[in-house]
């Protein structure tokens, strides 16, 4: 573990290859996920590794599927917390705001393919 002091475990699904049930465990060292089936298969992710969040908003904030935690080497990971707001508050003690950002809409990639 990373954190010396975690602030905030919950429940969350792992994207990563298959999806996973498991904890989200926030703290003073890093974003931490561990699978509740099997304790080999965790995430670890320091705070001076996240690049930003990629949080999918949909019906004006009322509901946060999913976030994406992006870190400087090694790619994304996607989650879905049961509370998001609530870990997203905490990311950013952690997470300066402007590395939040939303995903582009279905609408503006694909009017990305034609403006060339």
């Amino acid at each position: 573990m990373i954190n010396e002091q975690p602030r905030l475990v919950m429940p969350a699904t792992s994207f990563l290859y298959q999806n996973s049930y498991g904890n989200i465990v926030i703290g003073d060292g890093g974003f931490e996920y561990f699978d509740n089936k099997d304790r080999r298969k965790f995430i670890e992710i320091p705070w001076s590794e996240v690049d930003y969040v990629m949080v999918s908003v949909f019906f004006k904030g009322h509901w946060i599927p999913r976030i994406q935690v992006a870190t400087k080497k090694n790619g994304g990971y996607i989650f879905a917390a049961k509370e998001p707001k609530k870990l997203l508050k905490l990311m950013q003690d952690y997470v300066p705001k402007e590395n939040f950002v939303k995903p582009r809409t279905m609408f503006k990639r694909i009017s990305g393919w034609f403006k060339h």
